[in-house]
């Protein structure tokens, strides 16, 4: 079995904390200070053509606004044209409760939006990646 996480105080064995489905999952994306016109929300980046790689974050917390370490994280796309890197995917929360992967796209096209999902114990949250 996994390691343990802390769950509304008791200790739980990871994987089993979310049985009621309390885990909420965020996710971000960020671009560096100097593009911030790349910065369409906190969950939507905007990459220029050629460019198709993107970093997206999830942050996992419980049902009282904790971060939870420990949770494994499954991420996906809705693109035939993107791919999640394998050796992140899926990625475990540290101890501020998230964890990242990086997106690339192939071929990446002017108007093209990638939707991202990260999924944790059955919650999701969802990201998007457009392109100029």
């Amino acid at each position: 079995m996994g390691a343990a996480v802390v769950a509304a105080g008791a200790l739980v064995p990871a994987g089993m904390a979310n049985a009621a489905g309390t885990y909420h999952v965020v996710v971000t994306c960020t671009v560096p200070k100097i593009q911030s016109e790349r910065q369409l929300a906190p969950n939507h980046c905007l990459n220029y053509v050629p460019d198709g790689t993107q970093t997206f974050t999830a942050k996992v917390t419980n049902s009282n606004g904790r971060a939870v370490s420990g949770v494994r994280v499954t991420w996906s796309d809705n693109s035939t044209k993107a791919a999640f890197r394998a050796g992140n995917n899926p990625c475990t929360t540290g101890s501020n409760g998230t964890c990242s992967d990086e997106l690339v796209v192939r071929s990446p096209r002017r108007g093209m939006e990638v939707t991202v999902k990260a999924t944790a114990g059955g919650s999701s949250g969802v990201g998007y990646l457009s392109f100029r």
